[in-house]
């Protein structure tokens, strides 16, 4: 069984496909006998193009073979795939061997559409089918058996498939801009994890034969710490940091304490020019504004944090 982990926040543009790329290749390469597959399940299929690149990722979906197709096969009544929607080895098999990728598509966003205004047969039925999709895709292929990490890339939403995601995470990791829109809307988020998302499906669980509830479903994610992205440094305050960012990073300790990661993730120009380039800041040893500013070190210093709180 692996250990599936959601990267989500309703607002866009914190740096979650970041976190996904990062923490992907981190487990690759250092957690001994780890096989990983990365899962966008956003339509903007960002995590999909850095992986491989826009020709491969047309090639992809112009096959239909991407995470689409477990979502669309409620509504066309098709069987849910097997791994063909799985791309082997996105980043060629150097340090790599072990990371696979399903892919995302843009026509993601219109199924998810169709899914929500179908209703097949007994309508409880219906709503817990719509919300363990990937739960079923993964145990019925075998998937779940065939690695030991499964992340998540989440959209900026918490509608059907965000919550297909959160059925199936053991755990879900929040990253967070510090400022002041990012720093309120925790408290709201983690609530609609918990009291919402989480007990609507429990309560379908309850309401369903026990043959309808697949061993990968997970009846309470765990909450696996608040990550600090986008964080903009500034050499000549004490912090570090602009005096924004650290007045909400304070504010965030002060409130959560032990669930935000001691670690940082700065607004630096070296991320989005490795992600650009289709490869993690990890893979970057000619890139000076990499390299330069020790972001292989602040990624992993992340990464490892995280992998010390999954369950």
């Amino acid at each position: 069984m692996a250990k599936r982990i959601s990267i989500i926040n309703f607002k866009g543009g914190v740096g979650k496909t970041t976190l996904a790329v990062h923490l992907g290749c981190y487990i690759a390469r250092h957690v001994r006998g780890s096989r990983v597959l990365m899962v966008d399940v956003d339509h903007q299929s960002s995590l999909s193009i850095i992986c491989l690149d826009p020709p491969r990722w047309e090639t992809q979906c112009d096959a239909g073979d991407t995470i689409n197709k477990v979502f669309r096969s409620y509504a066309s009544g098709q069987p849910l795939p097997g791994g063909e929607v799985i791309f082997a080895q996105p980043f060629g098999a150097g340090n790599y061997a072990n990371l696979d990728l399903a892919p995302a598509q843009l026509e993601l966003d219109d199924t998810e559409i169709d899914l929500a205004s179908t209703t097949l047969g007994n309508p409880i039925a219906s709503e817990w089918a719509k919300r363990t999709l990937l739960c079923n895709w993964l145990s019925s292929s075998g998937i779940d058996d065939a690695y030991t990490h499964i992340i998540f890339d989440c959209p900026p939403a918490t509608k059907l498939v965000s919550q297909n995601a959160i059925a199936a995470s053991h755990t879900y990791v929040l990253p967070v801009i510090p400022d002041a829109v990012s720093t309120r809307g925790v408290t709201h988020f983690r609530s609609l994890i918990t009291d919402r998302i989480d007990m609507r499906l429990q309560a379908l669980a309850s309401a369903v034969p026990a043959s309808l509830v697949p061993s990968t479903y997970v009846p309470s994610t765990a909450f696996g710490g608040i990550v600090i992205s986008m964080a903009k440094p500034h050499g000549p305050a004490a912090s570090g940091y602009v005096n924004e960012h650290t007045q909400q990073m304070n504010a965030l300790r002060r409130r959560w304490g032990k669930d935000v990661l001691e670690s940082i993730i700065d607004l630096l120009v070296g991320v989005p020019e490795s992600l650009s380039r289709g490869w993690s800041v990890f893979d970057q040893p000619g890139n000076t504004n990499v390299t330069g500013r020790n972001l292989p070190q602040m990624m992993a210093a992340v990464c490892q944090e995280l992998v010390a709180r999954l369950p």
